[in-house]
């Protein structure tokens, strides 16, 4: 609920208030010296080539850049662009080149070593992704911030380009536009924005005051934030793009991508939890607060996997027909996923909507687009918890069928939701239609939406071609061969783990369901009290008397007996259940026939009956006793002959067995 409220907030801060625009100052005269470091790895050189020729441009008088190439082994990627270089410094261009054939640390030790190297007088550094072009006024728009000596760092949307060529694309780049038209949007009010690591300009005294870069955090550009912000430096947040880059051109890289930075955002909460938290610290509330819902917000995939599996624990309930204890919080607990997917689904339409005019069928794409994330997300922040540190995700070269690897890729994805789906069919045809099952189905199809798009937009990779040399090049170098060691990674691994609890769950709940359901309480037998009539409902059928229980109730002997030599009438026959039913007639006189027992009647009382009744001598035939709706409780009548036979139980009347009697 902190998370759906957070969220909501941060839409309505972002779409309805008075948006903020900070206006920059007249440029300093002289202007202060910039140095823009470009860090590589495994780029095409033809990209990497375009970013030098618009940095060139840039319409600022002190400019220098720094390309910095570190861990490239390929020296075909390399060469080309120090041959580049060279050029430009020939032209009278401030363009240095690095190659760093191993070197620790990844962007951030690569950016450590330009930060240690920089030339003299150089006063604010920026930092530009390999594969950006850069409007040529974005120093001249950005620069003058720093005139105020409290501003440490000035940051401008990541923008992208060619990303017109596929709907995969166009729903990616509606996504990735979210966060810098509303996120920043909302934290800029409250000077909590991250330097989001491409397109930022940063004081160099200020990065160096606290230390550089944290090698250790794979997003180093969020994790420094907090600590120039703790120092009471504050950010400047100029809401136009001034360059525009590459996206991640196959899900892969997007997969990836989304991995590092969940990765790294719970990284930072657990660096920095006790700065965030401590009332000591020099952050403000607003800051503590972006910054804490900025981390946590990761965990929202996490909760949405467990909202999953709750859904799918109260559909195994419902399928079973038995009620157990999930079904029981269903009532309350279903609401926060039907919460979710409203709040979801009004950010994407309304927000996206309002800030870069998406028509609602291309905000749908980019909703499913992240949500296709969800597991890779889920896992980043579940091994962020339990791991200090993680590499950065840099893939070698692909060859081999990517239809097979993408689907590889996915499969756990794939499993959620075909399991997703199959519930809810089972649901709908178990439930009769009734208002829960189809609320349990539409949760479980919104799950299987949600992994099921992994697999959609999965299988498409191979349908995107970029456009030009240099894009597919790049997504060249994006893919890796996962096919003979998928197996064995740890995604994979943690996907057979998951979905192994997940089996011995469902097992666990078919076993319980399984149990015949309780007739009576435990505690039904307890010792009669002063109220002598238990509720019909708790009573057994009573058992018919036999000869024996009818001689304990008739009178003294003699008194009634038949007459010599009368004929003996015929059993009387009693309703099932009823006092009486199954007895026989009496004997009749010394010279008449003797009775025999019952067929199928044992002498010997059963295990779990009471003992019977002493033999008494034969009474004669009764009328059939009618049962009664509330038996009462039995008066004692005197008897021919003295009994040893126990009283009667007043919940369970003893059944006698037909009895011989004595030879006179």
């Amino acid at each position: 609920m902190a998370l759906l409220l957070a969220s909501a907030f941060e839409m309505v801060d972002a779409l309805c208030a008075p948006p903020v625009d900070p206006t920059a100052p007249a440029m300093p005269a002289p202007a202060p010296l910039v140095c823009l470091q470009v860090p590589t790895y495994n780029e095409p050189p033809d990209l990497v080539l375009e970013t030098l020729a618009s940095l060139v441009a840039v319409d600022y008088p002190a400019l220098c850049v720094q390309v910095i190439d570190n861990n490239t082994t390929d020296p075909a990627l390399w060469q080309p662009v120090e041959a580049e270089c060279a050029r430009l410094r020939a032209l009278g261009h401030r363009v240095e080149f690095v190659h760093l054939p191993e070197w620790p640390g990844y962007k951030g030790g690569a950016l450590n070593w330009g930060l240690a190297h920089l030339p003299d007088g150089v006063e604010v550094v920026g930092v530009v992704d390999a594969d950006y072009v850069v409007d040529p006024a974005w120093l001249h728009d950005a620069v003058p911030h720093f005139a105020d000596p409290g501003v440490a760092f000035v940051q401008t949307p990541q923008d992208y380009r060619a990303w017109e060529a596929s709907a995969f694309y166009r729903a990616c780049y509606v996504g990735f536009g979210y966060f810098f038209k509303v996120g920043m949007v909302s934290r800029a009010r409250r000077d909590a924005i991250i330097f989001a690591g491409t397109m930022g300009l940063i004081r160099r005294s200020a990065l160096e005051e606290v230390g550089g870069w944290d090698e250790t955090i794979i997003t180093e550009d969020a994790e420094i934030s907090i600590r120039i912000l703790e120092r009471g430096y504050r950010p400047v947040y100029v809401p136009k793009a001034y360059g525009r880059g590459i996206m991640p051109l196959t899900y892969e890289g997007l997969r990836k991508q989304r991995y590092r930075w969940a990765f790294g955002g719970i990284q930072i909460l657990r660096r920095h939890g006790r700065t965030l938290l401590s009332p000591r610290s020099h952050l403000s509330l607003g800051q503590r607060y972006d910054h804490i819902l900025g981390g946590l917000w990761w965990f929202n995939d996490a909760l949405t996997f467990g909202f999953g599996l709750f859904v799918a624990a109260a559909a195994l309930g419902e399928i079973a027909g038995r009620p157990f204890v999930v079904q029981r919080l269903t009532s309350t607990g279903i609401v926060l996923p039907l919460v979710f997917i409203g709040l979801n689904l009004t950010r994407y339409l309304w927000g996206l909507g309002t800030t870069m005019g998406a028509a609602p069928p291309l905000a749908l794409a980019a909703l499913r687009v992240n949500m296709s994330l969800s597991w890779v997300i889920a896992l980043a922040c579940a091994k962020a918890l339990v791991q200090e540190r993680a590499a950065f995700l840099r893939t070698p070269k692909f060859r081999g069928a990517a239809r097979i690897r993408e689907v590889r890729l996915v499969w756990v994805e794939a499993v959620l939701g075909g399991l997703a789906a199959l519930l809810a069919a089972l649901v709908l045809l178990t439930s009769a239609f009734s208002l829960s099952g189809v609320v349990l189905a539409c949760l479980l199809g919104w799950s299987a939406v949600i992994y099921g798009s992994a697999v959609s937009f999965a299988l498409a990779d191979p349908e995107r071609a970029p456009v030009g040399r240099g894009l597919a090049e790049k997504a060249r170098l994006e893919l890796a061969p996962r096919v003979a060691r998928v197996a064995r990674s740890r995604p994979a691994r943690a996907g057979m783990l998951g979905a192994a609890l997940f089996t011995a769950v469902a097992v666990g709940v078919a076993l319980e369901s399984s149990r015949p359901p309780v007739a009576e309480l435990p505690f039904s037998a307890v010792a009669v009290g002063p109220v002598a009539h238990p509720l019909p409902t708790l009573v057994p059928p009573s058992p018919t008397p036999g000869p024996d229980a009818v001689s304990s109730a008739r009178p003294a002997s003699g008194s009634s007996a038949a007459p010599s030599g009368s004929a003996v009438p015929p059993p009387v026959a009693s309703p099932a259940g009823s006092p009486g039913a199954g007895g026989t007639g009496g004997p009749g006189s010394s010279g008449g026939p003797k009775p025999t027992a019952t067929a199928g009647a044992s002498s010997q009382p059963t295990p779990s009956l009471p003992p019977a009744a002493s033999p008494s001598p034969p009474p004669a035939p009764l009328p059939t006793p009618t049962p009664v709706p509330r038996p009462t409780a039995p008066v004692p009548l005197p008897s021919s002959k003295p009994t040893n036979s126990p009283a009667p139980s007043h919940s369970r009347p003893p059944v006698p067995t037909p009895s011989v009697p004595a030879r006179h």
